[in-house]
């Protein structure tokens, strides 16, 4: 990590904004690289294999009974916190998308 803190010290920015686009495109190219690696494969399965499970097991819930309302919400919030994990990663990719579209012609006008 400490390569990476060096190496943006190195760099030259025009001015904050420039920055900031910088280290959103870096996140987003960041969070590609996690996506890739052996952990992120690993929990994004997870994920995945969650929201597949809570799925199947919504399916043979009774919605009309006290106890089956009371699963069904636990089983929809289980399935939301997998289903956020993939999300924020998909939208730090779109940012870090965006940013490098914007920083590169935020750079061609410099």
């Amino acid at each position: 990590m400490a390569d990476a803190e060096d190496l943006m010290r190195q760099i030259h920015f025009v001015d904050k904004r420039e920055r900031e686009y910088f280290h959103q495109a870096k996140l987003g190219q960041d969070t590609i690289d996690f996506l890739r690696s052996d952990v992120g494969r690993y929990l994004h399965g997870c994920a995945k294999q969650e929201i597949e499970a809570l799925r199947d097991e919504l399916e043979k819930v009774n919605p009309d009974s006290i106890w089956g309302r009371r699963k069904l919400r636990r089983l929809q919030k289980k399935a939301e916190a997998a289903r956020f994990f993939m999300t924020w990663c998909a939208e730090a990719i779109q940012v870090g998308e965006v940013a490098y579209r914007e920083l590169d012609e935020y750079r061609s006008e410099q």
